[in-house]
């Protein structure tokens, strides 16, 4: 049992609200990051926050 699978059995029917919610904290973060930066690095801010988004998903076992 992956670790993914036992956050599922514990949130249940919250998963999805936690999934919302870490994705826009990731949406958040890549901001300010981007922000900070001055935009220089955007475009690996931008594939670090596609695989957050990546791993997000896994939360509550669906695609999108």
């Amino acid at each position: 049992m992956s670790i993914f699978d036992k956050a599922r059995a514990k949130l249940g029917a919250h998963a999805g609200k936690v999934k919302d919610a870490a994705n826009k904290g990731v949406d958040h973060a890549a901001k300010i990051a981007k922000e900070k930066t001055g935009g220089k690095y955007d475009k690996h801010v931008d594939a670090a926050a596609k695989k957050a988004k990546e791993a997000t998903d896994k939360i509550d076992g669906k695609s999108g």
